[in-house]
């Protein structure tokens, strides 16, 4: 995804300010209803695929 002005990542917490470098790392796993399910911090890219696919059910 593309997010030049930031305003995903800092509405996510991924990132303090429009002006930050880079986001920070995370994932976050969103129900149909677009309510916020889990927030995964640092989701390390070999477990984390097994880890939501754990939460979905």
């Amino acid at each position: 995804m593309c997010d030049e002005t930031r305003s995903v990542a800092m509405a996510y917490g991924a990132a303090l300010s429009a002006d930050q470098e880079r986001a920070t790392r995370l994932s976050v796993l969103i129900s149909p209803d677009g309510k916020i399910r889990k927030i995964y911090l640092d989701p390390d890219a070999g477990t984390h695929p097994n880890e939501v696919l754990l939460d979905l059910n």
